[in-house]
Formats: C-alpha cells, sequence, structure tokens
C-alpha cells in the first residue's frame, strides 16, 4: 500500500465516523445539549483533517 492508498483509507474511515455520528445525531442519541456540541465539535474536526488529507495528496502529487 503507498502513500496516497494509505491517505484514502484514512479519509474513508473519517468520513465513516462522520456519517456515524450524524446518524446518532438524527436517531436522538444525543444526552445532553453538551454532548450534542461535543459531536458537533467532533464532526468539524474530522471534516477539517479530511481537507487537509486532501491538500496533502495534491501536494504529493504534484512531487511526483
Amino acid at each position: 500500500m503507498n502513500t496516497i492508498e494509505l491517505l484514502n483509507l484514512i479519509k474513508k474511515k473519517l468520513k465513516e465516523k462522520k456519517a456515524e455520528i450524524a446518524f446518532d445525531m438524527v436517531e436522538g442519541r444525543m444526552t445532553d445539549f453538551n454532548q450534542y456540541h461535543k459531536n458537533v465539535g467532533m464532526s468539524e474536526g474530522l471534516e477539517i483533517s479530511s481537507e487537509i488529507i486532501d491538500e496533502t495528496i495534491k501536494q504529493i502529487d504534484k512531487e511526483m
């Protein structure tokens, strides 16, 4: 497995986790407002991580 494949796998796992958080929110599985805020923050962090991976992949592509 090369670097780009590994980064894409990590990105896929981040998206799966974000979807899991969204599903829990839709299903009403948040125990309280603090839990809701925590999950919103985690979801935003996962999105930022995915964007960083995209930028890294583009940089690797340019160097090849």
